[in-house]
């Protein structure tokens, strides 16, 4: 009997892998984590929009595991929200958790700015600027640290899903996907409708320079890439993936064009892990006119699948939410992967109208309506 996917979910790429993981996980219980990490690349002025300004860029990873778990942000006054008051992925990640009732993780992969509840640390620090050409610390005890928990968390859940909150990550998982040699093009996207490609370009050639290399010169070493232009989220979820898929259990690499670097080093340090993981993300990403994550996915691997939340804000009746639909945030936060995860554990008994009225009480709840 073939696999079907509810109207909630779509497919791209191989629809028989993808089908082949999640009926293994259909009806399952799941764990989610989120790896928040900070990047002084996100500070440079036009980089990243996960952030009223580009201080506040800072606050938006400990701000959006705060909500997640307190039901609040303490860290920073108000909610983490883009130039305009678009309200934060995790929005839509707190819908699918609630829902779900899936057990969840915070994970401090290097934090400038701490959240204000228990998370896992693994060792990391802060990143700097990617145009250092030296930009993470502690990499390697950051990934092995990673394997272990990866391994962990297999023993106990049928599935794991990693996920990041990381400001500036599409500009570190453009430098160390071009550090490796996986692109040429520019393909990753933002959280703006408009795309500062040149700015981010510039500052990649500008990072890989400075660590004395070309493009492609870590072809053969994504964790020194990651180390040289890459942000502290990237070696702890590597580990994850690899050591859950060892460990036997299927993993959904939640989130956009920021985890491809991920998925990149990881099918590179241990291609065995091909046929054992997918990408969880959104209808909004995949259908991004500014980036794409098809022709990424195709450049580590076209057999990886990706599997996406239909979800719609069209008739929303909040303007912050309507503006997913314009181009705005498309991801961040695991709001795809848990929104996935949430209708694989259910059996498909929550779907996008359940999430989207989940997400309009939390709306208006940190909102003040």
């Amino acid at each position: 009997m073939t696999f079907e996917f509810p109207p909630s979910l779509g497919v791209n790429g191989d629809k028989e892998q993808a089908a082949g993981i999640v009926s293994k996980i259909w009806g399952k219980k799941g764990v989610f984590t989120c790896t928040i990490a900070n990047t002084l690349t996100s500070t440079i002025p036009g980089v990243s929009d996960a952030g009223d300004t580009p201080d506040l860029t800072m606050y938006t990873p400990a701000a959006d595991a705060e909500l997640l778990v307190l039901n609040k942000v303490v860290c920073m006054k108000g909610i983490p929200i883009n130039p305009g008051g678009i309200p934060t992925p995790a929005t839509l990640t707190k819908a699918a958790l609630d829902l779900s009732r899936m057990p969840y993780f915070i994970i401090d992969g290097g934090c400038g700015v701490k959240a204000n509840i228990p998370m896992i640390e693994v060792g990391g620090e802060c990143g700097q600027k990617i145009t250092t050409g030296h930009s993470v610390k502690n990499v390697k005890h950051s990934f092995e640290y990673g394997k272990i928990l990866g391994a962990q968390l297999a023993s106990y859940y049928d599935y794991v899903v990693i996920s990041e909150s990381c400001a500036g990550g599409t500009t570190t998982a453009l430098a160390v996907l071009q550090a490796m040699g996986t692109v040429t093009e520019n393909l990753v996207s933002s959280s703006s409708p408009k795309n500062p490609k040149e700015l981010k370009s510039k500052l990649v050639a500008e990072g890989i320079a400075a660590a004395g290399k070309k493009p492609g010169d870590f072809a053969d070493d994504p964790l020194g890439a990651i180390e040289a232009v890459g942000d502290p989220m990237m070696p702890v979820n590597v580990g994850i993936l690899i050591g859950a898929c060892n460990a036997g259990v299927p993993v959904i690499v939640g989130g956009g064009t920021q985890m491809a670097a991920v998925m990149a080093a990881a099918v590179k340090l241990d291609p065995s892990v091909i046929g054992k993981f997918f990408q969880g993300t959104t209808r909004w990403l995949l259908n991004d006119p500014n980036s794409s994550m098809v022709k990424l996915r195709d450049a580590i691997d076209a057999r990886i699948p990706i599997v996406y939340i239909n979800m719609n804000y069209s008739d929303s009746p909040y303007e912050g939410l309507q503006a997913y639909e314009w181009g705005f945030i498309k991801e961040g936060v695991g709001c795809g992967g848990s929104s996935v995860a949430a209708v694989i554990g259910s059996s498909g008994k929550i779907d996008c109208a359940k999430l989207l009225d989940r997400v309009h009480e939390i709306y208006r709840g940190i909102m003040g309506f």
